[in-house]
């Protein structure tokens, strides 16, 4: 298959109209399978109920043992993912199966996200994907398919260093463990959530201080909104700074005019951050949509200390 048309089945991912299918690609060091079987069970384990879901380049008759598909996959019989969801909860797992991975039928870090469209009554409708943490594969795929009755869960055993080689691996494996994907939506979730750790180790992997998903807040603007709210473990000044230090675009500006100084200073952040903004080129003197500046805001929220500080920088009402 062409690599326009790749494009394409990844982009539209069209179920046929058969009642048990899959549609996707299981995509490993660069090299795509397209993926058109499926096979779902209800399986019991620890927790409670498991949905287990085998999307593969071929059906699997029979036996689909742990041990069985391992062996399929490493004869390069099999190219398949295996997805794992705990019936109710948020714990979804993905296993690929692969000759080319040395992972191959062990469990890594991967955690997928799962759109279940229809599960009960023995069906399951639902699209699942891979999130980028560093991993050197990566998959896409929608399944329709009878769920029957199955025994007890078996789970793959663990993989060590997984995706320990792929460009960044490790900072993106350590950000995987904090619950946060690479790409431009998840950082602006873990500005959001004031986690430090990861907005570093995002801008330490080389996303940009500025990047945002479309129609997403600017970071900038992002993380000095609410700044005061600090909260138990929740360093939301610091983000601002490490956003700064990263060469963030001080001059950034919502719809209203703000920047990240107006946001701030109206938001109760610190003064080192204020300092920051100011040293890397903040405007003091920058007015907001109804007129309001800096100095105005530190006088408002009665920021004595902001006051001196800006007024240093030439700042005026």
């Amino acid at each position: 298959m062409n690599k326009a048309a790749l494009v394409l089945l990844a982009g539209t991912l069209s179920l046929p109209a058969r009642a048990d299918d899959a549609l996707g690609t299981l995509t490993v060091k660069g090299r795509t399978t397209i993926l058109k079987a499926v096979a779902a069970t209800e399986e019991t384990g620890e927790g409670g109920k498991w949905l287990v879901i085998l999307a593969s380049d071929r059906k699997v008759e029979g036996d689909r043992s742990v041990a069985r598909l391992t062996k399929l996959a490493k004869d390069g019989q099999l190219h398949a993912v295996r997805i794992l969801w705990l019936v109710g909860s948020d714990t979804v797992r993905a296993v690929p199966y692969d000759a080319r991975l040395p992972e191959s039928g062990r469990m890594g870090l991967e955690r997928p996200t799962l759109d279940l469209r229809e599960f009960g009554s023995g069906r399951v409708n639902a699209e699942f994907q891979s999130k980028m943490m560093g991993q050197e594969w990566h998959f896409h795929a929608k399944v329709r398919a009878a769920v029957v009755p199955g025994g007890t869960l078996e789970l793959e055993p663990e993989a060590e260093g997984f995706g320990a080689t792929a460009p960044g691996g490790d900072r993106k494996l350590a950000l995987g463990k904090l619950g946060f994907a690479y790409n431009e939506e998840s950082f602006g979730h873990a500005i959001s959530d004031a986690n430090l750790d990861a907005v570093r180790l995002f801008l330490e992997i080389g996303m940009s201080p500025n990047a945002h998903a479309k129609r997403g807040i600017h970071p900038m603007l992002l993380a000095s909104m609410g700044c005061g709210n600090q909260g138990a473990g929740k360093p939301r000044s610091e983000v601002l700074e490490a956003l700064v230090l990263a060469r963030g675009d001080v001059k950034a500006k919502d719809d209203n005019g703000s920047t990240a100084l107006l946001w701030a200073v109206q938001g109760g952040c610190s003064a080192s951050s204020v300092k920051a903004l100011l040293k890397a080129g903040s405007d003091p003197n920058v007015r907001a949509k109804g007129g309001a500046t800096p100095l105005m805001y530190a006088e408002i929220f009665k920021r004595t200390d902001l006051e001196e500080i800006l007024k240093k920088a030439g700042a005026k009402k």
